[in-house]
């Protein structure tokens, strides 16, 4: 009798185990689809995808499910890691007011940085007005490094660092396609350095989004504030960081990523501009990571480059969230 009431026990306990959800095994899964059929698998239920710019803005107010709507800190723009080789580096930034003495040995291969957060600090969810249905509140912040990590000779220095801190009103039109979200920001951005190499602008921006299918679109337009000649660092910036851009996601298959950017300065008599074109693709190297290349042509990589004209190819990961 002893016997067989250890053998029903064993079973009971086997079929337990058996039976236990395995979340970290689905948690683990970098593609997304994989991901969320692992859990309907366990749950015997659909999760229903939430689109790019309604899970970027949480534009369905659901916001995180896991914190049960604590704000949290999240990924904004993309959180990087890459090689990068471009064409022509600038040994010898200038501007119209402030020019480097001596050119500077850098290398035309370095490491690029990218690190980009956002919180929401507020929101006003049944806002009903005109076309939009909802209000949020964000306070975001990006930085960039470029690291001249293979530059021995010259002790491997940081050719360049860029801070942005932002704060972003979201307005939501309630729409499931089609135009989804006006942004409306304020933007500081500068390099933190002194004269000669000293650059900076703030600006308020508008920018809009649209959503079809397996593709979404940004577009964005600025007014920069205006600054005395005696404190502005570069005061045509704008003739080469532009005035507007364009920015276009493409996700074939919900896992793959291409991306267009394209930024112009909108002037007919002396047109430039940006281009840059990315791809990305879930690697299992890191939670969430994703290989990326990139290539980038045009004025304004970063703020020390904003009035150089070069070609960049980048290659490394990226990171979706953490």
């Amino acid at each position: 009798m002893k016997r067989t009431l250890l053998a029903i026990s064993l079973c009971i306990a086997a079929t337990a185990q058996a039976a236990a959800p395995n979340w970290k095994a689905c948690a683990s899964l970098p593609a997304d689809q994989e991901r969320l059929a692992c859990y309907d698998k366990l749950t015997g239920q659909r999760y229903e995808q939430r689109s790019p710019l309604t899970r970027a803005w949480d534009l369905d107010g659901r916001g995180n499910p896991d914190l049960a709507g604590v704000r949290r800190l999240e990924p904004y723009r993309a959180n990087r890691v890459m090689v990068q080789h471009t064409s022509s580096i600038n040994a010898q930034p200038m501007s119209p007011t402030h020019t480097a003495t001596t050119p500077y040995p850098y290398q035309p291969n370095e490491l690029k940085f990218q690190f980009s957060a956002k919180s929401e600090i507020g929101n006003f969810r049944e806002l009903e007005l005109l076309w939009f249905r909802d209000f949020r509140l964000w306070a975001g912040f990006t930085q960039q490094s470029y690291w001249q990590l293979f530059n021995g000779a010259q002790s491997s220095p940081f050719r360049e660092t860029n801070y942005e801190p932002e704060l972003i009103g979201t307005l939501g039109t309630g729409n499931k396609d089609g135009w989804k979200l006006l942004n409306i920001g304020l933007s500081h951005q500068s390099n933190g350095r002194s004269n000669p190499l000293s650059r900076s602008w703030n600006r308020l921006y508008a920018q809009g989004g649209w959503e079809y299918g397996d593709y979404y679109l940004l577009a964005r337009g600025w007014w920069r504030f205006p600054e005395s000649a005696a404190i502005d660092d570069n005061p045509d910036i704008q003739q080469y960081l532009g005035r507007a851009e364009f920015e276009a996601h493409w996700s074939p298959d919900s896992d793959d990523e291409v991306t267009l950017l394209a930024r112009s300065n909108l002037s007919l008599g002396q047109p430039r501009g940006y281009l840059q074109l990315d791809w990305s693709t879930p690697v299992r190297i890191w939670h969430l990571s994703h290989l990326s290349l990139q290539l980038a042509t045009g004025y304004g990589h970063n703020l020390i480059d904003y009035n150089y004209n070069q070609t960049i190819f980048s290659f490394g990961l990226t990171f979706k969230d953490w």
